[in-house]
C-alpha cells in the first residue's frame, strides 16, 4: 500500500464541475444553520458521508477481490480492515491537502485532530465524487492508493446490444451453453433459404468504429424512453472502461436565482453532447445522454 504522504501516490480526483457541491464537501456541518434544507440533488453532507462509506468499502472490496492470487473471504476482511483505518484517512487526507481545505470555526479546529470527523470528511469527499465522476473514477483512483503496481478495472457493465431476440432467436440465446447448442444446420438440410445468414458476435466481425463528433450547429439527437435509463454515472464509467476521457464544460446565463445552464459532453477534447436546463445536474445528464447515443453504447 502507497505510504501516505509520498509522492508516488496518485493524482487525487477532482469533483466534475459542481462547485456548489464543493462548497458543501468542505464546509464541517457545524458551520450550517440548524434547519437548512436540503439540496434538491444530493441533499446535505450527511447524505453523502454514508454514501460514501459504501462506496469505499466496495471500491476496497473489490480490489481485494480481483488482486491475484486470490485472496480468501477471511483473508480480504482482514486486510480490509488494515487499509481502511483512522490513520490512513487522516494520512490521505493530509497528503492530498484536503484538510487544509476544510472551512471550520475557530472555536471548532480540534475537529481536524479527531479521526471520526477526518472519517466523514473523506468519506463526503467519496460520496461526492461518486455522484458527479462515477465509480470507475474511485475504483482507479483508491486500488492506486492501496498498490500503485495494480492495475484494476471494473468490469464491464455496457449492455451487449449486437444481438437481438429478432436475429438470434432461442438457438443463439442458448449457443453460449456450450453442449446444449444445437449443430449449424447442414447444407442439405437448408431447402430453398440458400445460404446461412452471417453469425453474429463472430470472431471475424469487424471492429466497432469510432463516431465522428455530431457537426456544430447540428439539432440535438432525439431520445426515446430507454435513453432514461442512462445515467451520469454510466457514461462515465464505460467512457473510463474504453480508456476515454470525459469532461463537461459548463456556461450559466440569466439572473443567479433563475439560471440557464448548458453544459457540453466532450469525449477526448470532441463534443458529442450538449444539454441544456434550469440546473447544471440537468443540463449534464441531457449532454451525457445525447453521447451515449451519439457513441454508439448502447440503444438510442
Amino acid at each position: 500500500m502507497s505510504t501516505p504522504g509520498q509522492d508516488s501516490l496518485p493524482p487525487l480526483p477532482k469533483i466534475e464541475g459542481d462547485l456548489d457541491l464543493m462548497l458543501d464537501v468542505y464546509t464541517h456541518h457545524s458551520l450550517r444553520y440548524s434547519g437548512a434544507p436540503m439540496n434538491g440533488d444530493y441533499g446535505d453532507t450527511e447524505r453523502l458521508a454514508e454514501l460514501g462509506s459504501k462506496v469505499l468499502d466496495l471500491a476496497v472490496t473489490y480490489h481485494l477481490f480481483s488482486v491475484k492470487p486470490l485472496k480468501s473471504a477471511r483473508d480480504m476482511e482482514t486486510s480490509k480492515a488494515e487499509i481502511i483505518t483512522d490513520y490512513n484517512l487522516d494520512a490521505w487526507l493530509k497528503a492530498y491537502g484536503l484538510k487544509d481545505k476544510l472551512r471550520i470555526s475557530p472555536d471548532n479546529i480540534q475537529i481536524l485532530q479527531n479521526p471520526q470527523e477526518m472519517r466523514r470528511y473523506f468519506y463526503t469527499y467519496i460520496g461526492a465524487l461518486y455522484i458527479r465522476n462515477g465509480l470507475a473514477t474511485i475504483q482507479t483512483w483508491i486500488s492506486r492508493l492501496i498498490d500503485p503496481a495494480v492495475d484494476i478495472k471494473l468490469p464491464d457493465s455496457t449492455p451487449d446490444y449486437s444481438q437481438t431476440p429478432s436475429q438470434t432467436g432461442y438457438q443463439g440465446a442458448y449457443s453460449s451453453m456450450g453442449s446444449f447448442s444445437s449443430p449449424p444446420p447442414s447444407q442439405s438440410n437448408m431447402g430453398n433459404y440458400g445460404t446461412p445468414p452471417p453469425q453474429f458476435g463472430s470472431a471475424y466481425a469487424p471492429p466497432p468504429t469510432f463516431p465522428p463528433p455530431p457537426l456544430p450547429g447540428s439539432p440535438p439527437v432525439p431520445m426515446s424512453s430507454s435513453m432514461s435509463l442512462v445515467t451520469l454515472a454510466l457514461v462515465n464509467q464505460t467512457a473510463a472502461q474504453k480508456g476515454l476521457q470525459v469532461t463537461y464544460p459548463a456556461e450559466q446565463v440569466g439572473p443567479s436565482h433563475q439560471p440557464t445552464w448548458t453544459v457540453k459532453c466532450c469525449i477526448n477534447g470532441q463534443e458529442y453532447g450538449r444539454g441544456i436546463g434550469k440546473s447544471q445536474k440537468i443540463a449534464k445528464e441531457e449532454a451525457a445522454r445525447q453521447a451515449w447515443s451519439i457513441m454508439g453504447w448502447g440503444p438510442s
